[in-house]
């Protein structure tokens, strides 16, 4: 470690902490993690520095890992399919292992080896240590890239039997599940891999959520014009909610989006600027405004175990997807609107024609 006393010529714990403190309001967290840590190096309990380091992690980690890390459903539905595909001696590849927990499932599953890929540095470092805290370091290696970044020879040495991945975001494509898995099957998996999960079913409904309609687009707020502040929404993009906790009305009955068979991953590349265009004609269920739709997903683990992430279902940490809509169109009971869907590997977003 750099000894950044010398660079700030200070070597009292408290003058180090006021620097750190300035390092850190500053944006320069390297620096600033670096003197907390030679804080506790000397004062392993200082509480302040805890603190200040606990805060910079915390930047670095999204807070998401804790939700799904929490969420049982999910973490059963994991085991059950790793236990249920993997045999003894499989050679498993973990694409984005995060805490390292899938990659020891598989491990204690009777694996004879598991490459886990994390991109993150800082979060690599960590399920390495949970690794070991586990004892599985003799089955488990973390390798701190991503899996299409893996080289042959150097990162593993024969392709894999199974491949375990969670690479979900809230309305299933963002965190770039399709190109990993189109990837990884067609440069790192023997012919007859096992993948796990297996795909996803997408599901919608319109729905009118009136506080929110507000700022997606900003408009008038409290009698004001609030438009111009709009500059600073990212716009276009679906957003996550937790439909359960917010004033809404479904205005209209659930209806299937696509489905991806990640055993099955066209060779073709869709972008987002090139998107693949399918279009819906949804039957209103209410009178309403609709101002987005709701999106989730069904998570198929194999052949035979579902679950869904939409309101009511059983995976609690993804919540749902909802894409606004910058003009709502009012609508009547039993009227049919048509809603295209816009796909691309990463992302879906929803046009009223």
């Amino acid at each position: 470690m750099r000894d950044l006393t010398s660079v700030f010529g200070v070597s009292n714990t408290d003058q180090m902490i006021v620097i750190a403190n300035l390092l850190a309001d500053q944006g320069k967290r390297e620096q600033a993690e670096q003197l907390y840590l030679e804080v506790l190096e000397e004062v392993p309990d200082h509480p302040i520095a805890k603190q200040g380091l606990e805060k910079l992690i915390i930047v670095k980690i999204p807070e998401w890992h804790f939700d799904m890390l929490a969420d049982p459903l999910r973490n059963e539905a994991f085991d059950k399919a790793i236990q249920n595909a993997v045999q003894e001696g499989d050679q498993v590849l973990d694409i984005g292992t995060g805490s390292g927990l899938l990659a020891m499932m598989a491990a204690r599953s009777g694996a004879g080896s598991v490459l886990a890929c994390e991109v993150n540095p800082d979060i690599a470092k960590a399920a390495e240590k949970v690794v070991l805290a586990n004892g599985y370091q003799d089955k488990i290696e973390v390798v701190a890239k991503r899996s299409d970044l893996l080289v042959e020879g150097e990162d593993y040495q024969e392709k894999f039997d199974v491949i375990v991945s969670e690479i979900l975001d809230s309305g299933g494509l963002g965190e770039g599940v399709i190109p990993s898995l189109r990837h990884a099957k067609k440069n790192l998996a023997k012919p007859n891999a096992r993948i796990i999960p297996s795909g996803i079913s997408l599901k919608a409904r319109l729905v009118e959520v009136p506080r929110l309609s507000k700022v997606n687009p900003v408009n008038d707020i409290s009698g004001f014009d609030l438009s111009h502040f709009d500059e600073f929404r990212v716009s276009d993009i679906y957003k996550l909610i937790d439909i359960n906790q917010e004033l809404n009305t479904f205005l209209s009955d659930e209806f299937s989006l696509r489905s991806y068979d990640f055993y099955n991953i066209p060779d073709k590349e869709v972008s987002f600027k090139d998107p693949e265009i399918e279009s819906y004609s949804v039957e209103c269920t209410e009178n309403g405004s609709v101002h987005a739709v709701l999106f989730w997903f069904d998570l198929h683990m194999d052949e035979t175990a579902s679950y869904s992430s939409g309101p009511g279902g059983e995976l609690i940490h993804w919540q749902q997807a909802i894409f606004y809509f910058d003009k709502p169109a009012s609508v009547q009971k039993g009227q049919r609107i048509d809603i295209n869907a816009l796909y691309s590997d990463w992302l879906i977003r929803f046009r009223l024609p």
